[in-house]
């Protein structure tokens, strides 16, 4: 463990940690020394729970449980590598060594116990239903859900399943396999109920309208959120002494509550604004093979046209619709003009799968043009709110195309962050 430095004697956090654990847990080689001599923590987490977790998918990871990991690995002094898992794996990835604690929502039961450690509790919940919300008086209690005729979904491999089989062993039982998109699957009728931690029915009703918590406020049982942690006496120590100075006061409350209100419910926008960026590429292809101008002043005043007439039933002010819709064709001709650069260079000749521009690159950035400008009047308030600039920021950076071209990203996104 590199613990002292010449010319100036100072302890880093991760050896004062190691030593505070030594002194107060049995004496044996600890995980602090391994993530010292790493210089890495490395935090596991699902990135399909929110707000304890969510993965975008350039890979950042954004939420209540990630800016917890980032702190805890301040206090040791060392950076923070998060690593994808999912429920499914969860105990077998902390077996593998694949990190080095989990934090992402992570309830703790007496099967996790067998395996591996936890911190003191952070936050208490319960399993609750959700559904749309006609169907609210249907679902009050656990005999109206466990029938034949119920069709109850949940994500694989958490305890979401392992109650639903438990509690409810007659009803309809569908595993949806992704934890992100199943809310939709309830939205759109294909399953009457989910039953989840009443923290995420909080937020997804907020995020969907259509749907209702059922009484968040007295759930069917009680669970613990906590850390998961190996067998090492000595961390959890440390862990439990760094995590108990945050529960005091309702601080932990008063974070919870911050990332509930975090605008989770600008990820259309986002994926809008991501995708348009992304179909630069094929815009690119199915010029380049016509031997085609990238810039077309006529076209694009006519698609910024058309998107002013598609935003004035919805509310949205004309000198908005067109910065915003100027903002992303030029973005998406930053894109073309580097490929064009690119392709110049190399020689490159005619692109035999290039798509049609016509017939099958515009009716995508049609069906895109309406995501955006419904997304624009679903959060019109908070994109014009001074006061929730940072979230905002935070919530629609990770854009997957930032890989093809940074510039250009910022560019699509600049109205959204400094639009008075």
């Amino acid at each position: 463990m590199r613990a002292l430095t010449f010319c100036r004697i100072w302890l880093r956090p991760v050896a004062v940690a190691s030593l505070l654990a030594t002194a107060l847990a049995p004496a044996h080689a600890s995980r602090l020394d391994d993530i010292a001599a790493r210089d890495v923590l490395r935090v596991g987490g699902t990135g399909d729970y929110k707000p304890f977790s969510y993965r975008y998918a350039d890979g950042e990871f954004v939420g209540m449980d990630v800016e917890l990991a980032g702190e805890l690995a301040h206090s040791l002094g060392v950076r923070l590598q998060l690593v994808p898992t999912s429920w499914s794996t969860l105990m077998a990835d902390l077996d593998a060594d694949k990190f080095d604690v989990a934090l992402s929502g992570v309830s703790v039961t007496a099967e996790r116990q067998k395996q591996a450690l936890f911190s003191v509790p952070y936050l208490h919940d319960g399993k609750t239903p959700i559904t749309r919300c006609e169907n609210v008086a249907r679902f009050q209690t656990l005999a109206q859900i466990d029938r034949p005729e119920v069709r109850l979904i949940v994500n694989p491999g958490g305890t979401n399943e392992r109650f639903a089989r438990a509690r409810a062993p007659h009803a309809q039982l569908t595993v949806y396999p992704d934890n992100v998109t199943i809310f939709g699957q309830l939205v759109d009728g294909a399953a009457d109920l989910m039953i989840t931690d009443a923290i995420e029915t909080r937020l997804q009703q907020r995020l969907h309208p259509q749907l209702c918590a059922v009484h968040p406020d007295a759930p069917f049982d009680s669970i613990d959120k906590a850390i998961l942690l190996p067998r090492d006496p000595a961390l959890k120590t440390y862990v439990d002494h760094w995590l108990r100075p945050r529960l005091d006061g309702g601080g932990m409350q008063a974070r919870l509550d911050r990332w509930l209100a975090f605008p989770w419910g600008l990820e259309p926008l986002r994926q809008a604004i991501d995708q348009r960026l992304l179909l630069a590429q094929d815009v690119a292809r199915a010029k380049w093979n016509a031997k085609a101008a990238i810039e077309d002043l006529p076209r694009e005043e006519q698609v910024i046209a058309a998107a002013v007439r598609q935003g004035g039933p919805l509310g949205l002010p004309e000198a908005w619709v067109r910065s915003v819709f100027r903002a992303q064709i030029e973005a998406s001709k930053t894109v073309q003009r580097a490929l064009y650069r690119r392709w110049e260079a190399e020689g490159i000749g005619r692109f035999d799968d290039a798509p049609d521009l016509a017939k099958t690159i515009r009716p995508q950035l049609d069906r895109l043009t309406t995501q955006l400008l419904r997304s624009m009047a679903d959060n019109r308030a908070l994109l014009h709110d001074g006061g929730r600039r940072d979230d905002v920021a935070i919530a629609m950076h990770a854009l997957q195309a930032r890989t093809l071209d940074p510039t250009a990203a910022d560019q699509a996104l600049a109205p959204f962050l400094s639009h008075p």
